[in-house]
């Protein structure tokens, strides 16, 4: 049986070489790659979530990471057809991330420049995101820029996740700082955020938060700029204190890692860039501290700059931004009774795409 996966590059419109949201085929069994389905026109969409679906069709929304930023909706089917409802201002320039409320009805973006855009989603007569609602530019006590000045002069919101229905975390790279702010609830919906944030917390300096996740009762976020992976806990809305591990499980000096993403219950797997790209399989301790336990290189592969994974089962598919590759690994030795041994990939398979950045599953 074959699905689909949509993924975004970047276009001319800001130095990519792709064509804008490109659906790839995909077979569910073997996880293995094939072609090009459909493209759908759009400038630079370097950041794609799906939301539910509608009339049949799969939500989709995505960032246009260009300096007048916006973020559109689309609706896809199984054929490769979309639809696009609806586009709205990010509320600032470089969108790179997109958050979604666990109602579908809020986007939380995170622009690049140095804001963070509220968008409404509209479910009449279908769910489009139309109406920016609320931009947030940091105040003190956060948005102080960190120590690392060609990165850090000033804030840089690099992505945002729900750790429930009424909280949000927004990880900034420049100000090293993971600002908490609590979901404002009108006539029981989710209507836009406090301008404030509720907890600011500061990781350590130079670290640069990047990708955030929150999986299993706790936050993990990649710190790019000093290749470490930062841990805390996260209860009733608040985030616990900071701590950090090496994003390598071998020697040597590890990339800037990209990304975080939950591989099963029991690992994460981080992607780190840099002159020998890898993705790293993290064990979870006891008390949820993640353990590096095997690097897998990508040199080997021609996949340079790994901006993003998906992990679909045992199933991995790496967003080779640099070399225009779509890959796909499948992993064996995650645990199970048939699956001993160390982590390791087993199989592959790649389609060549023009700067692609993110992939998600339709």
């Amino acid at each position: 049986m074959s699905d689909l996966l949509a993924v975004g590059c970047y276009t001319a419109e800001t130095g990519g070489r792709g064509e804008g949201i490109t659906l790839v085929g995909r077979d569910s069994t073997t996880g293995r790659l094939g072609g090009v389905v459909a493209v759908l026109p759009a400038p630079s969409p370097s950041y794609l979530v799906t939301a539910g679906r509608r009339d049949g069709r799969r939500v989709l929304h995505a960032a246009h990471e260009l300096p007048d930023g916006r973020v559109s909706t689309w609706l896809v089917d199984g054929a490769g057809a979309g639809e696009q409802l609806a586009q709205a201002d990010s509320g600032g320039g470089s969108p790179c991330h997109v958050a979604v409320h666990p109602s579908g009805r809020l986007l939380v973006v995170s622009d690049y420049d140095g804001a963070v855009g509220v968008i409404a989603v509209h479910d009449r007569p279908r769910a489009a995101a139309t109406e920016l609602v609320q931009v947030i530019t940091p105040r003190r006590p956060g948005g102080a820029p960190g120590p690392v000045a060609d990165r850090q002069a000033g804030p840089h919101p690099h992505s945002a996740a729900f750790l429930d229905d009424r909280h949000v975390v927004v990880a900034d790279l420049g100000t090293d700082e993971l600002r908490v702010h609590a979901v404002v609830v009108e006539a029981g919906a989710p209507a836009g955020l406090t301008p404030d944030p509720v907890q600011v917390v500061r990781t350590p300096p130079g670290s640069g938060p990047r990708t955030v996740l929150v999986h299993e009762g706790r936050l993990h976020v990649t710190g790019e700029l000093d290749a470490t992976l930062i841990t805390a806990d996260v209860t009733a809305g608040r985030v616990g204190t900071p701590r950090t591990s090496p994003v390598l499980d071998g020697g040597g000096r590890a990339g800037p890692p990209s990304e975080v993403t939950a591989l099963g219950t029991r690992h994460l797997l981080v992607a780190t860039r840099g002159d020998h790209p890898a993705l790293t399989v993290h064990g979870v301790d006891e008390d949820g501290t993640p353990r590096a336990v095997a690097d897998l290189p990508l040199d080997g592969h021609g996949a340079r700059n790994p901006r993003h994974v998906l992990v679909l089962g045992r199933h991995l598919h790496v967003s080779a931004q640099d070399s225009d590759l779509l890959l796909h690994l499948e992993l064996a030795g995650l645990g199970g009774p048939d699956d001993d041994g160390p982590p390791r990939a087993v199989a592959s398979s790649a389609v060549r795409l023009g700067s692609p950045t993110v992939a998600v599953a339709l």
